[in-house]
């Protein structure tokens, strides 16, 4: 049975990529009636309950409501993601207190671009009607804030500023392609990086080595092969990227502890 509308965590108000003239300012007194967060574009000046602080590209502030809201330009345009929303129960307002995101204080997050894709999926919603509406918003409320909890919280080591979209995007090409050729020469020409810088950062943010990630990819796969389809061994180890299939049969029961035709036997396929 769906809940009612009232029973989620909704928004108020929201907009991204807004830009403000340099004489933007927001004054606010008793706060905006609901909650406010803030996603900053630009250098800007904050009032906050423990002084007057200085924002730059990057930093996030979550108001609860109620707090004062003091804020302007700082001599140029004023740029920032935002919305406005209200949690439903005394629920909700645990489960952002339990995040430690922090209130009503200027944050660091390390990188943003994924809750300002969650943000923009948010906007997308919130102007446009459809049966689950309510319930849809719910959900990525709450992904944008564990998310935004989860970058908050990464080691201050694991930061590796614009490389984490590129690495990032690195991963899913290995999850999603793993036969390609993934060699670290072949990786690090492709990122521009050297091959030991390569290595190196993306243990980092992963905590895996890409070379274990790509035969994780491919034994992975070769799993999913070998439970929905009825080809032969050597196939497989082709469709996973091997030339031999008896260095495929050694990485994968080394990760599996079968071997490939236990496994499927395993799953109910019989097929060599």
């Amino acid at each position: 049975m769906i809940a009612e509308e009232e029973d989620f965590m909704h928004i108020t108000n929201i907009g991204i990529n807004h830009w403000h003239d340099p004489d933007f300012f927001i004054h606010r007194p008793t706060g905006s009636g609901d909650y406010l967060i803030l996603l900053i574009k630009s250098k800007a000046v904050f009032e906050l309950p423990d002084g007057k602080m200085t924002a730059a590209d990057g930093n996030v502030i979550l108001y609860q409501k109620g707090t004062p809201q003091y804020y302007r330009a700082d001599g140029e345009r004023f740029g920032n993601d935002w919305f406005h929303f209200l949690p439903d129960s005394e629920e909700d307002i645990r489960f952002l207190k339990d995040l430690e995101i922090g209130f009503d204080r200027l944050l660091y997050p390390g990188n943003l671009s994924e809750p300002a894709k969650i943000l923009e999926m948010l906007c997308h919603e919130y102007f446009f009607d459809h049966s689950h509406k309510a319930e849809t918003i719910n959900l990525l409320l709450h992904l944008f804030f564990l998310k935004l909890s989860e970058e908050l919280h990464r080691p201050a080591e694991a930061r590796i500023g614009t490389n984490y979209e590129k690495l990032a995007a690195l991963r899913i090409g290995i999850y999603n392609d793993p036969a390609q050729d993934w060699s670290i020469p072949a990786i690090a020409g492709a990122m521009a990086m050297s091959p030991s810088s390569l290595a190196h950062t993306y243990k980092k943010l992963f905590g895996v080595t890409p070379v274990n990630d790509v035969i994780t990819a491919r034994v992975e796969r070769a799993k999913y092969l070998l439970s929905t389809t009825d080809h032969s061994i050597k196939q497989i180890a082709h469709l996973c990227g091997y030339a031999s299939d008896m260095h495929f049969v050694r990485q994968f029961g080394k990760l599996t502890g079968k071997r490939p035709s236990e496994f499927r036997a395993g799953s109910g396929k019989n097929m060599i």
